[in-house]
């Protein structure tokens, strides 16, 4: 269950990775290649919008062999495998891309919601952390910091900072009621302890 839960967190990332994706530069491969490239590339998107995500990686592939742009590619790759929950295979694409591209930062936030949905928790946040770094108006990074730090780690006091980073930049997001229901039902630290009578964890928001 929680794996479908993380891949439907998945989607606004995806939607804006699409909408930001970098655009290749000019073209540095001759051009009968290139247009070898595009067209290997358009036949791997036109298999992923009929459904068939097994071929669409396969062209989508050649396509990048051939000389079109990793730039490009990179996330309609990833895509395609998520749809065909081939997770594994998608952190197999993206994570090289990102050892060359450091700030990628929509594709390492789309890593870290699927390391989170494989279950891989600390490597997640750590992934989130790299992108509010670089980009801290990024407020749906915020909602999965979050959420990591609330049902993985327990940790009251980072979850409550983390929403609250989330709602302050997405008043009106899909997260936000979620959040604000938390918010209130998790009270700011008072008088030294949290909410549950502990003691405050150091750096915790009066």
């Amino acid at each position: 269950m929680r794996t479908l839960r993380h891949l439907v967190l998945l989607l606004p990332i995806w939607l804006a990775a699409c909408a930001i994706a970098p655009r290749p530069p000019a073209a540095s491969v001759p051009d009968s290649a290139r247009t070898s490239a595009n067209t290997l590339f358009e036949r791997g998107m036109e298999f992923a919008r009929r459904g068939d995500t097994l071929r669409a990686e396969q062209y989508i592939t050649l396509a990048v062999e051939s000389g079109y742009p990793r730039e490009q590619s990179i996330l309609p790759l990833v895509q395609v495998c998520i749809a065909s929950s081939r997770l594994r295979a998608a952190l197999t694409y993206a994570q090289p891309f990102l050892r060359s591209h450091p700030r990628a930062w929509p594709l390492r936030q789309l890593v870290a919601s699927i390391e989170l949905a494989l279950g891989h928790e600390s490597t997640a946040l750590s992934e989130l952390q790299r992108v509010v770094a670089q980009q801290p108006a990024t407020a749906h990074a915020h909602y999965l910091i979050a959420v990591i730090e609330r049902d993985s780690f327990r940790d009251d006091a980072g979850a409550r900072a983390s929403f609250e980073s989330y709602v302050a930049r997405a008043p009106r997001g899909p997260y936000a009621p979620e959040a604000l229901a938390w918010l209130a039902d998790h009270p700011a630290v008072k008088n030294g302890t949290d909410s549950v009578g502990s003691p405050a964890p150091s750096g915790a928001v009066p």
